[in-house]
């Protein structure tokens, strides 16, 4: 996957060469670029063109989000809908003095961040983003090792290392020294969509490309991967707005 960067969005393209096409085609789907590339234009050019107009790409997306009735950046405020392992649940901001006066957890059916009191509405905001993200890296860390180490046994597949990163422009990626690396935000996403992700890195330690052979290793373990690999190219944003 490769990604466009557009302020602090990401978007996701995807680079095809076509015999057909005499000139550069951009089509936007579900936040993603595919782009047509034609014979006699490289990879290279068609990623310049795509640095290049930037502009355009995002107006025509902004327009599909409007279209769409696509919901606004987070505000970080009390009663926003957060995304907690494929789920949304209402954020609940306290304010508390003293110890455990920057915290967050997740109680019943609500995330509970507690921040210091007297702060301004953009000093609690960028203070509860920050509390939020340190959550959710610490629930990643967590919950995620075991997932690695399940898979591996699954795939019989052995790895040297495994961080989480916060990685801007992908969802994991490895090394031919057999590093697992995994972004902190598919916690946010369903347990199935990290699986995929998992799945996807351990298979690059046996096949390092993307051919038949890598996503027939990928279907055997996990046969509906297409429908979570879909969940996480419509929810990118969303997750990397987290």
């Amino acid at each position: 996957m490769e990604y466009l960067r557009i302020g602090k969005r990401q978007i996701e393209y995807e680079l095809r060469k076509s015999s057909k096409a005499k000139r550069l085609i951009v089509t936007i789907k579900h936040q993603k670029l595919k782009v047509s590339v034609p014979a006699e234009i490289t990879f290279t050019q068609a990623r310049r063109y795509l640095e290049n107009n930037k502009d355009l790409i995002l107006k025509h997306i902004e327009k599909q989000n409007s279209a769409a009735g696509e919901t606004a950046a987070k505000e970080y405020v009390s009663g926003e809908k957060l995304l907690y392992r494929g789920r949304h649940y209402p954020l609940l901001i306290e304010e508390k003095a003293g110890p455990g006066s920057s915290s967050a957890s997740f109680i019943g059916s609500r995330i509970v961040v507690t921040i210091p009191p007297g702060l301004s509405k953009e000093k609690k905001s960028q203070s509860t983003k920050k509390i939020l993200e340190e959550w959710y890296i610490r629930q990643a860390q967590k919950l995620l090792p075991e997932q690695v180490e399940y898979y591996a046994r699954q795939l019989d597949i052995a790895y040297q290392k495994f961080r989480i990163k916060d990685q801007k422009t992908k969802w994991g990626s490895c090394s031919s020294k057999g590093y697992i690396n995994l972004n902190w935000r598919i916690i946010m996403a369903p347990n199935q969509v990290a699986a995929y992700v998992i799945i996807h890195e351990l298979a690059h330690l046996k096949y390092m490309n993307h051919s038949k052979e890598f996503w027939a290793f990928v279907e055997q373990i996990l046969p509906d991967y297409k429908k979570w690999k879909s969940w996480l190219k419509e929810h990118c944003n969303e997750l990397m707005d987290g």
